[in-house]
Formats: structure tokens, sequence, C-alpha cells
């Protein structure tokens, strides 16, 4: 046992852990219930949690880009964006600049319409209900997760729903998204038809032989959707790269989560023993396979990002013009954790949590300095002028 219960010694040991608790031999995943959750709570102020055919409320609904969304607007006190006034022209440059550029992410996918960008804006979502940098513990994990430690600790005794086939997913969806439709046809006057399902967690690619199975399923059924499916980058010896290959063959994009750039910022934001090796190995694998992906980074260590972005075009060719860098929101579960840390350590909570949020926002404010000026110098455009889903990325 470590000295801090919370840390993961090893992520890959983790994950074939949590393969023998969040699936069974029959098939079924064991997945995140949101009812009476933080999670829930801080998620659920547009449209209300969704249930299953059992009426569990397993599924959830993200906005993106709040400011286009007239509901998601209202709820988050923002001003309103019409997109429908902008031209095609407009929307994608107004799109490309979000915290969160999901809906440009399909617009090569048969069928995208930057006029439609809303369909693709608000995924309806799954959690795996496990992450291998979670030990368990009241404050494991990352430090700034949004997800409910319950959620992740893998646990089958709390607050976890099994789901029974890919089905029960898929017939969820189509439910879920004719009850949205009708919401936005009577509250807005917009025909919003959502396009993205996507699998987050949690870790997904615990469970990626799962993930395949229900894009086959999907497929077989001929329904009208797109995927998303999120990874920390730490399973890499998890799978061969064949898996990741039949999953390329569908139209899933990858959120591929860069959790630091130097070894200690990664075992610091992460708690876990994982290496910037098997980020890079996973990288690697996943643009080998022909996946499409999208780094999102988190309180990345400014003064090795740049080394960092450096050394990843050297395994693979544009990858800078694809990272975006998210800011670290306070949400009701990282406040808790933050809390549970604290007292771990004998440490006064609110002097604790304001310092880390201090930290957080200090970082992420230089690291978006570093990567307009890394970008400017070498491929002269400014940190978001280029559209991720026009980048090509290429292994070296």
């Amino acid at each position: 046992m470590p000295k801090n219960p919370s840390y993961v010694q090893s992520p890959l040991d983790r994950a074939q852990a949590l393969r023998q608790t969040l699936i069974t031999p029959g098939g079924r995943l064991l997945v995140a219930d949101f009812s009476a959750t933080l999670q829930g709570k801080d998620t659920s102020k547009v449209i209300e949690l969704m249930p299953n055919k059992d009426g569990r409320k397993v599924f959830r609904f993200k906005f993106n880009a709040k400011d286009v969304d007239p509901l998601a607007a209202k709820a988050y006190g923002k001003n309103f964006v019409d997109l429908s006034r902008m031209s095609p022209g407009e929307v994608e440059e107004y799109l490309k600049r979000q915290e969160f550029d999901f809906a440009l992410w399909y617009k090569h996918v048969a069928g995208y319409e930057l006029s439609r960008a809303l369909d693709y804006n608000a995924p309806f979502i799954l959690q795996v209900a496990g992450c291998n940098f979670h030990s368990g513990t009241c404050d494991g994990g990352c430090l700034y997760c949004f997800v409910d430690n319950e959620l992740n600790d893998g646990l089958q005794e709390t607050r976890k729903k099994w789901l029974v086939d890919a089905d029960d997913v898929i017939d969820s969806f189509l439910i879920a998204r004719d009850k949205v439709r009708e919401i936005y046809r009577e509250q807005t006057g917009i025909d919003l038809n959502i396009k993205v399902l996507r699998v987050s967690g949690g870790e997904p690619t615990v469970a990626l032989d799962w993930i395949i199975k229900l894009w086959r399923r999907i497929e077989e059924r001929g329904e009208d959707i797109v995927g998303q499916v999120d990874t920390n980058l730490s399973t890499p010896h998890l799978w061969p790269i064949d898996y990741y290959r039949h999953l390329a063959v569908f139209p899933v994009k990858v959120l591929a989560a860069i959790k630091g750039t130097d070894n200690a910022n990664l075992h610091d934001n992460v708690q876990a023993n994982a290496t910037i090796s098997d980020q890079v190995f996973c990288l690697r694998t996943l643009v080998e396979a022909g996946l499409d992906i999208y780094p999102q980074m988190y309180n990345p260590n400014p003064a090795t990002l740049k080394g960092w972005l450096e050394m990843i075009e050297k395994h693979i060719d544009n990858f800078a013009l694809r990272v975006h860098i998210g800011p670290i929101k306070s949400y009701g579960p990282t406040v808790a954790r933050l809390k549970a840390k604290a007292l771990r350590e004998g440490k006064d909570p609110k002097e604790f949590s304001a310092k880390k949020i201090r930290e957080w926002d200090s970082h992420y404010l230089e690291s978006c300095r570093i990567i307009d000026e890394y970008l400017w110098g070498k491929y002269g455009v400014l940190y978001k002028d280029t559209v991720r889903s026009d980048v090509k990325l290429k292994v070296i």
C-alpha cells in the first residue's frame, strides 16, 4: 500500500482490474448513474438527465459552445449568438475559437453542413464508471476532474447501472433525441437534430471492445449517428493497434486528454504513475490506426510546454495545430475532491483549494501565450487560427 492511498502506482494494472469490474462475460457495461450526484446537478441545467430502458438516469447532454445555443445561453447567463444569421464562413470562424470546437470536428463527415452545426454541439453522453487514474478513494484521480468520485471509482456498489447491450444505448439515444427536438421546437423554434453519441468516463478505452461492438450495431441498424470517444492516453498497451483500427472505420472522433507536459506535472495532475512516454506511444497508436484525434491539454507546465510541443512534433506532423488548452473550472466534484485532498494532508481546505485554483488559472493563461508564440514561430499562424478538422496528422 503506497503512503498516499489516492495515488495509482500502475494505471495499466488498474485498467486491467477495472475490466473485471466494469464488463461482464455476457457483455453488460457498468456506467455512471447521475441521479443525486454533483455532476448530474452541474450538467442538467439545460436539458434534464435522460434514462435508459430501466428508467435510470445514465445519460446526459453536454452543451459545448453554450452561447450559440439559445437554451444553454440562457441557463448559463451568456449572450446568445445566433449562428443562423451568419454565413458558413462566419459560423466556422466563430466556432473554431471556442473552448470546445466539437461542432466542427465532423466537418468532413458525409452529410455535414455548417448551417446544421448545432446538431453536433450537444452530444448524448454515457460514462464508463471507472477510471484507471482513480484509486477508489474520495480524493483519487485527476484533481480537477468534474466527475463525482463515486462515478469514477469502478466499484459496483455505488451510483452505477448496468447497460444490457448496445441496443439499450441506441434506443435511449433515439428517444432522447426526439424528446429534445420537441423541446427546442416548442421553446426556440429551432429544429435541433442531435447527431453525436459520446462515450466518456471514467476511462472509456478500458471498455474499447464494448465500444467497437456498439458501433458495429449502430452500423447494422443504419442509424444516422456520429460518435466521440474520450481517452486519458494511459492505456496504449491494453489493446493491440488492430482494435483501434476497427474503431477507426466508423465516424468516431477521439478526444485525447493530455494531462501533463512532463512526468512530474502529469503525476501531480492525475495522482497516478502515468508517463509521458506512454502518452506519446498512445497518441502515435491512435494516429497510425487512422483515428481522427482532437488533443485537449489540461494544466500543462508552462516551463515545459514548448519543449513538449517540439518533442511531440518529432513524432506526429502538425500536432501542435490540433492542440487546444482547456481552462479548469471548479465544478461541484472538483471542489469536493480538493477539500478531501486537503483534509487528507492536514491542510486548510479553503487555502489549499484557493492556491490550486490560482495555479491552474495562471498555468492556463501562460500556456495559451506560449502555444500562440510557438505556432506563430513555426507555422505563421496564431492559436486557434486553424480549423482542427482541416489539419492533417501523420506519424513520422
